[in-house]
């Protein structure tokens, strides 16, 4: 637990709506966040709950009121991104703390990396090192998912993006889980400064001697004719390493920890390999793990329940995947027919990255599938999962039989 401390009650929430709720301790002995969220709504806990921990803040269960929440920066204002207050970053990280239209500016810097054509460009790079990872894998009949896969094909593909040298990868990965998923607020605090001083340096390469990649872009644009001052372009550059990376990695084990204690799955996939577009919608509606905050702009109702300007309300992202109408949206239904999903979020911040993501998992199923197709979650392995801003499995160890062992 990051911020253990109550606050004190404020005046304008009914004692009947609080509820002493920890957003950083997750009850998911399975690793399943989802599921701990959707047992969480059906504890009878209020739609729209008050939590005296981590500095006081609202918890939103019901998913109608996140999306409302999600599309109306005008009441809900990202200019905070987690919990508690003194928690966020200063500068902000942009543009996920910067609210429209101003935000709309930065989105545009990034966006031309995140095209189609750029995406297909990416792919084939990203399905050989994924390929390569694999099979240097494979023959030794187990591994641990998380740091010796999930983490390491995001983390390459975003720095061949940037044109960051392959040996700044360790430092990186360090870095971005020190910020993600710290021990104690001051490990956080340390971790952005530490990223705050490789990734200037890296602009200030980038500034003498520009190349053909993103950092070289953004440290030569410019906004309303002047050029990005220091504090834009750390924000922009955190944006890059931390939601690009972490929450692929987080994704990718999810699914994987799905498909190794489900093997009708498996063969459903490798026996119709057409499925796995519809897969991984499915996927991504299944295994949402953002816990997403907004900061009330004004005074304001929601649900007939008044909200006062600087509350923040923490919106976890699965409970917009799974309506409460008597259907089980905990199953995984590859056939299920398409259902829109809040899994990258809703309104102006709807990821950027969510078709480079998209890619990423497809390029994973096809070729995990093809040469590890039958694969288990360790005996005794025990399953956890550690939250933050996103909410992982910190660890899955996984053992198969290698090609050509029989025995």
């Amino acid at each position: 637990m990051l911020y253990e401390s109550r606050s004190e009650l404020p005046d304008h929430v009914p004692p009947s709506l609080v509820v002493d709720h920890d957003v950083f301790t997750v009850d998911a002995p399975d690793g399943d966040f989802a599921g701990a969220m959707v047992r969480l709504r059906e504890s009878d806990v209020p739609a729209l709950f008050w939590t005296q921990r981590n500095g006081g803040h609202w918890v939103a269960t019901d998913g109608e009121q996140i999306r409302t929440i999600l599309v109306d920066p005008e009441r809900f204002s990202s200019r905070a991104m987690r919990v508690p207050k003194a928690a966020n970053p200063v500068p902000p990280i942009i543009p996920l703390m910067i609210d429209p239209p101003d935000h709309v500016q930065y989105r545009r810097l990034i966006a031309p990396a995140m095209t189609p054509a750029k995406v297909r460009k990416l792919e084939g790079s990203a399905r050989a090192l994924s390929i390569g990872i694999i099979e240097q894998l494979e023959p030794k009949g187990a591994c641990e998912f998380v740091s010796e896969f999930a983490q390491q094909m995001p983390i390459a593909i975003f720095m061949g993006m940037l044109d960051l040298p392959a040996s700044d990868q360790p430092v990186i990965m360090d870095i971005v889980d020190r910020i993600i998923r710290p021990d104690v607020p001051e490990t956080r605090m340390c971790g952005f400064a530490d990223l705050v001083d490789y990734t200037m340096a890296r602009v200030a390469e980038r500034r003498a001697e520009p190349g053909d990649d993103l950092v070289s872009s953004l440290a030569h644009a410019k906004i309303d004719g002047r050029p990005l001052r220091d504090d834009e372009l750390q924000g922009l550059m955190f944006v890059l390493l931390l939601a690009g990376l972490d929450t692929v990695a987080a994704m990718l084990t999810y699914i994987t920890c799905f498909l190794a204690g489900s093997s009708d799955h498996r063969r459903e996939l490798q026996e119709k390999p057409e499925l796995i577009t519809e897969a991984i919608e499915e996927f991504l509606r299944r295994m949402a793990m953002v816990n997403l905050t907004r900061e009330v702009n004004r005074d304001t109702e929601l649900g007939g329940i008044v909200l006062k300007a600087g509350d923040l309300i923490v919106c976890p992202s699965p409970l917009c995947n799974f309506p409460e109408d008597g259907t089980d949206w905990l199953a995984v239904d590859f056939h299920r027919p398409r259902q829109v999903h809040a899994t990258f979020g809703a309104g102006p911040h709807y990821c950027l990255g969510s078709m480079l993501a998209r890619a990423e998992i497809r390029i994973f199923l096809e070729e995990w599938l093809a040469r590890i197709p039958d694969f288990a979650i360790e005996e005794g392995a025990q399953l956890e999962v550690k939250a933050g801003a996103a909410v992982m499995i910190p660890r899955l160890p996984l053992v198969w039989r290698p090609r050509g062992k029989t025995t």
